[in-house]
């Protein structure tokens, strides 16, 4: 094999190991980006299900109330317990998870004034003072219809959120396809290249 022969193979086998590098990086990089983009359906969709889930024991919180002061069936009364029990141990877990944003933070601990005064309500009933209790469920009325109106915002804020993140997400992805798909094409013509260069400087060895 000529000097020539050498050099030309020499670069062709330095220019594979380097395609071989830079569409490794880029496969790489292509993969932390679609693991990246599951992280964000995972981790941000928990926090919408539990917005979701505080909502729906808000409202049953609510109506188990109503229920009980406008037919005094304490069947109502357990259906409060039990609804708090689950929104408590849900709550618990929100609140120690570091992903759970501030401003969710902030409308658990509005709730939980919410429910202080939903146990006053308790205790006035189980006092018989009736009225008492009724009067003061009245006024936690707008209380909660604010408290689940800002979960709302924020359910729809969170989803708002998630969209853009995912778009850009899938950005990021396709334009790592187009670029791992230009710099394939390029790398293989390069190849084609010096594969024809060194058979030529063969081929012209040969005839000499």
């Amino acid at each position: 094999m000529t000097v020539s022969q050498q050099k030309w193979l020499t670069l062709l086998i330095l220019l594979s190991l380097l395609s071989a590098l830079i569409l490794g990086g880029f496969a790489f990089q292509l993969r932390e980006t679609r693991h990246q983009l599951e992280a964000i359906h995972s981790q941000r969709l928990d926090s919408y299900d539990a917005i979701e889930e505080i909502m729906y024991f808000n409202i049953e919180r609510a109506n188990a109330i109503r229920g009980l002061l406008a037919y005094k069936d304490r069947r109502f009364l357990e259906s409060y317990y039990s609804m708090s029990q689950q929104a408590e141990e849900l709550k618990t877990s929100i609140t120690n998870d570091p992903r759970t944003p501030s401003s969710l933070i902030d409308l658990l601990y509005r709730d939980g004034i919410w429910e202080q005064g939903a146990t006053q309500v308790l205790v006035f009933y189980e006092r018989g003072d009736i009225e008492a209790a009724t009067e003061l469920a009245e006024t936690m009325t707008d209380q909660r219809q604010t408290i689940l109106e800002d979960l709302r915002a924020l359910k729809k804020m969170q989803y708002e959120d998630i969209r853009k993140q995912l778009v850009a997400t899938e950005n990021q992805i396709d334009t790592l396809i187009q670029a791992l798909t230009s710099i394939a094409i390029l790398l293989i013509a390069t190849l084609l290249v010096l594969s024809f260069l060194i058979f030529k400087t063969r081929k012209k060895d040969r005839l000499q």
